[in-house]
């Protein structure tokens, strides 16, 4: 009875019962209401509170969200506890006196006055056989995938997730606008720990690449400004000594300099979060680039599209490898200003929004979409396809004819050494090919053209360069690297205040030196040197055959 009773009152009601037949509509309509009536109201009142009470929930639940997601002007990055407002001291590195073996570069090895220690603290050293990938990434599981870690493309970061495959790039489908996922790994992966001997060695790296790093850090960290950036111009305030001479003639340029300031210690897979005597100094170098952010997303900071570009960089790689949502709407909107400041005709950026592209800001803005990317923000695909038109109307094949070569010049087609470099690591980011005939001839451009000591001292050049020939593992590479590496080290400062940096006029003056000063040479120097683990390879050898 109590199972029929339930299934009763749980069946659709019937219609009214056959006695009523013949009646007029007055006793029918009397006669429902008498019966019927009040089931009805019952259900009527139950499903009507049901509905109010759902509409409150979702309407409390909608207001949350709404309190929890501030508006973009309204976000800071709340200054830690353990942040000095003061600037604390550092002491100087002595190169000659680092540590023999690779260390993890995010622990006080890199400050210690008497890194002999460390041969009593083994937890300091970064000799883990598990790999363990920083934040927008994730390295290959196979012992011998180091040194060629799968990629990331630009052309691939389809409609997402793309294609997994074994090794080399990946193959993202569509046309979305997160990265598609490829090889052994992608994004800042390479910066993680564990490992660290064995992906420098398969890299290209050494032990004295590392010293110079992690000297390189030191330096950077005793030149920030008390406010928490950096300043080409201003930067000797803090000076012990007159030995850090190179002020940059391009003006204070407080963005791009806390930019190139920060990136060493980001590619070295260091964060504000991290642990280590470097955690307060990124802490309040992203701090002074928020709290200088407009509400639009403008970085430059009095400066140039060159400046938003840098600090752009620095606040999506922050983001990508800390996942601290604070720096989400700060790093989204840089990137929402460079879709924004896109020539609309051209495709490309220069000084100022709109104005038609140069080759050298272009390869800024790509960098920092690409970054953006890793860190899995937005970026319109519409505005790297503009990108790509721009480096296109200003490439050229080695006889000239050809618009699409290898070659690319500044604003118009050409061959210059900095602008086809910068063209090339674009052209790879946006998924060209190793054996593309542009790629082959831009590749042995470059090779015709190495690193010399005492002749062309190009550092920005060399950083793009190193970057495009990294990609490329082989013996191309390998010969560049021996250059490249050797060079770097030898011309390293190693005395008083200016120890761990680089003279941008000795032992002879860079070519653009002068107008970025020290702090310019020392940050793409350390930038260069960290190529083995900052970005992956995009082109993996497999058993001597190219995969990608």
């Amino acid at each position: 009875m109590a199972e029929q009773e339930a299934t009763k009152n749980t069946m659709p009601h019937p219609e009214p019962p056959l006695e009523a037949a013949g009646m007029g509509l007055f006793e029918k309509a009397k006669l429902w209401f008498s019966e019927e009536g009040p089931w009805w109201m019952c259900s009527f009142v139950f499903h009507l509170v049901l509905i109010c009470s759902l509409a409150l929930i979702a309407g409390k639940t909608v207001e949350k969200m709404v309190d929890q997601a501030p508006a973009f002007d309204e976000v800071e990055l709340a200054k830690p506890d353990d942040v000095p407002l003061e600037q604390e001291e550092i002491e100087p590195f002595d190169v000659s006196q680092t540590p023999l073996e690779p260390t993890e570069l995010t622990t006080d090895t890199l400050t210690l006055e008497k890194p002999a220690q460390l041969a009593q603290e083994e937890k300091y050293y970064d000799d883990s056989p598990i790999f363990s990938e920083r934040g927008g990434g994730t390295p290959s599981g196979s012992e011998g995938d180091f040194g060629g870690l799968g990629g990331f493309d630009i052309k691939g970061v389809g409609a997402g997730p793309a294609v997994r495959g074994k090794g080399g790039v990946g193959s993202g489908l569509g046309t979305g606008t997160h990265p598609g996922r490829g090889g052994s790994g992608w994004g800042f992966g390479g910066r993680g720990t564990g490992s660290r001997k064995k992906m420098l060695a398969s890299g290209g790296g050494t032990r004295q690449s590392e010293r110079a790093v992690a000297a390189a850090l030191n330096w950077l960290a005793r030149h920030q400004s008390p406010n928490g950036g950096w300043n080409l111009k201003t930067y000797t305030a803090r000076c012990k000594d007159d030995t850090c001479t190179g002020v940059g003639t391009a003006g204070d340029r407080p963005a791009a300099a806390t930019a190139m300031g920060l990136l060493p210690f980001l590619a070295a897979g260091q964060t504000h979060q991290s642990k280590g005597p470097y955690k307060n100094t990124i802490a309040k170098g992203i701090y002074y680039l928020i709290q200088n952010q407009k509400s639009d997303g403008d970085l430059r900071m009095g400066g140039a599209m060159y400046d938003h570009g840098l600090a752009a960089i620095a606040l999506c790689e922050c983001y990508g490898m800390s996942n601290d949502n604070k720096l989400r709407p700060h790093a989204q909107a840089a990137l929402n200003f460079i879709a924004n400041a896109q020539d609309p005709e051209g495709g490309g950026w220069r000084y100022q929004p709109k104005q038609p592209g140069d080759t050298s800001v272009v390869g800024w803005q790509v960098m920092a979409l690409k970054s953006g990317q890793m860190a899995y923000l937005t970026v319109n695909p519409a505005v790297l396809e503009g990108a790509k038109k721009f480096l296109e109307s200003v490439s050229t094949g080695d006889q000239g004819s050809n618009r699409k070569g290898g070659l690319f010049g500044y604003t118009t087609p050409g061959r210059g050494l900095a602008t086809t470099a910068v063209g090339l690591l674009c052209y790879q980011y946006m998924d060209v090919p190793k054996e593309d005939p542009a790629m082959v001839e831009g590749t042995a451009f470059l090779m015709k053209n190495l690193p010399k000591k005492n002749s062309g001292r190009n550092i920005y050049y060399w950083y793009y360069a190193t970057q495009v020939l990294h990609n490329q593992p082989g013996p191309d590479w390998d010969a560049w690297n021996r250059e490249m590496r050797r060079l770097l080290i030898d011309t390293q400062c190693n005395e008083g205040c200016a120890a761990g940096s680089w003279d941008p006029e000795k032992p002879n003056a860079d070519q653009y030196g002068r107008s970025g000063g020290r702090i310019m040479t020392t940050s793409l120097s350390a930038l260069t040197l960290e190529v083995y683990y900052r970005y992956l390879p995009l082109y993996k050898l497999d058993g001597g055959r190219e995969v990608k």
